[in-house]
């Protein structure tokens, strides 16, 4: 059987027809995990601890997706009236969610690929830090190959990346101070966070950039996604 990996979903604004709310997953991750071998398994968007704990139970392998911003007040007390106005997509259910499950994932050994939004949810889970807002890192092309990377450090992802030097960028917020146990891996030339993982975890990373989005266009990518499932096969 194919291992199954649970994603993550967005928060999303709906029509007042449809109450206001709802949760969205881009076909582009579940499709990257098909491609790697594995069965996507899309999560409900709910803060309800036990029902989170009985899926991960029926799961091999996590995958935190991009999306909106982490609530600052899980990272720090204030910020100023200009960085505020810069957030968005803020939503305390997904923020409790995705902490929960990071925590639970460690705990038990389950491997976890954490993608651009993810990248942050997991530092913030282990007592990191994020720069609210970073100019420049926000490409009007998904896919384009944006800005070059550099690996400071070995692991899972640079192994499973590797000869990649170039990565598509869609965020503004991103890793401040790493949370304790977390190795950085690859920095963009200003310094930006663009990878970091767990050393002592079998398969815990996470990355800034979306490589979901560049299966077809570097399918070299893909391979992320296939060490994330072998590792989940292997569990």
């Amino acid at each position: 059987m194919k291992p199954i990996i649970a994603i993550t979903p967005e928060a999303i604004a709906l029509p007042r027809s449809e109450r206001g709310r709802g949760a969205f997953c881009g076909v582009s991750y579940s499709r990257a995990i098909e491609l790697a071998g594995g069965a996507p398994l899309i999560l409900p968007l709910t803060s309800d601890k036990r029902l989170l704990d009985q899926f991960l139970t029926r799961c091999d392998g996590l995958m935190l997706t991009g999306g909106g911003d982490v609530n600052p007040k899980r990272y720090r007390a204030n910020l100023d009236a200009r960085v505020r106005k810069t957030l968005f997509g803020v939503d305390d259910v997904r923020d409790e969610m995705e902490i929960h499950l990071c925590r639970r994932a460690l705990e038990r050994g389950l491997p976890t690929l954490a993608i651009c939004r993810g990248i942050q949810v997991m530092n913030v889970a282990f007592g990191g830090t994020l720069l609210p807002h970073v100019a420049g890192h926000r490409n009007a092309k998904p896919e384009a190959l944006a800005h070059r990377i550099e690996w400071v450090g070995d692991g899972c992802v640079r192994r499973a990346l590797r000869g990649l030097d170039r990565v598509n960028t869609s965020h503004h917020q991103a890793v401040d101070r790493v949370a304790h146990g977390f190795e950085v891996v690859a920095r963009a030339s200003d310094g930006v966070v663009e990878a970091m993982e767990k050393h002592d975890a079998r398969f815990f990373c996470a990355v800034q950039f979306h490589p979901e989005r560049l299966v077809k266009v570097a399918p070299q990518f893909l391979r992320l996604f296939k060490a994330l499932v072998a590792a989940a096969r292997r569990r």
